[in-house]
């Protein structure tokens, strides 16, 4: 299994606008991070992890021209708004994506996307739309799912083998943190250093590494608060930030 960081930044993208580069090293090319989505190919399958309102240079810089599946985190937009992009994706492989997403979703994608869904027009669907509940099945690729605790709303945490994604994290439900032991690699958000109403800090964040105890845990979803080097210098063994293009082999 491979997984590529197609984007590691948080909802406005880092640096955030010209000469605001909030506390980051602009010379760093590992600071410079398009929203958030990753790429994972298992089993000669490529699946997506939320489309960012990057992904078509995401994909491209990628050398990617074919997307088995779709996996949504959740509706904010920084995780959809890249969506109308796998237009181009459908139209090349002439295939029908499939969308995965949770029921409490279900009803707002639709409303925002439904030309991509239902047609419109001159416009035919181009994507289906799957309900996730728990454990699922993409052909032979066993993924597991549940769901944790963004602020207001909730996130799905997913798993394929010995591998996890915990974007958007406050905290987790009951024992659902115990689904993540185990691990050779948790890729999970951390948007700044202290916490956020709606994202744990990285204090907290470290608590649940060291519960956790994956082999490699990688930082995704952060602000231009976040210096690559800097954060890499507070990181134990084995923790360190993302970056965009970023590739691990498991």
């Amino acid at each position: 299994m491979k997984v590529r960081i197609l984007g590691c930044g948080g909802s406005f993208g880092s640096p955030l606008a010209w000469g605001k580069n909030g506390n980051i090293n602009i010379n760093n090319s590992k600071n410079h991070r398009t929203r958030s989505s990753i790429l994972i190919n298992v089993n000669d399958k490529n699946l997506l992890i939320d489309t960012s309102p990057d992904l078509r240079s995401q994909l491209y810089n990628a050398k990617c021209i074919k997307i088995d599946a779709v996996l949504f985190t959740h509706e904010h937009s920084d995780h959809t708004a890249g969506l109308p992009d796998m237009r181009a994706m459908s139209l090349i492989n002439q295939s029908i994506i499939p969308a995965y997403l949770s029921e409490d979703i279900k009803e707002s994608m639709i409303r925002n996307y439904k030309y991509i869904f239902d047609g419109h027009k001159d416009y035919s669907p181009f994507m289906t739309l799957k309900t996730i509940n728990n454990n699922f099945l993409i052909d032979d690729v066993k993924i597991e799912t549940f769901k944790h605790n963004h602020g207001s709303i909730d996130v799905q945490s997913y798993r394929i083998n010995n591998f996890a994604y915990s974007t958007d994290i406050k905290n987790f439900y009951e024992n659902d943190i115990d689904k993540l032991k185990d691990l050779d690699l948790w890729i999970v958000g951390l948007l700044r250093y202290d916490p956020h109403p709606s994202h744990a800090g990285f204090e907290q964040i470290i608590d649940y590494i060291k519960y956790i105890k994956p082999k490699k845990t990688i930082f995704t979803h952060m602000t231009a608060l976040l210096d690559y080097e800097e954060l890499l210098s507070k990181c134990p063994e084995n923790i360190e930030p993302a970056y965009d293009g970023m590739t691990i082999n498991l």
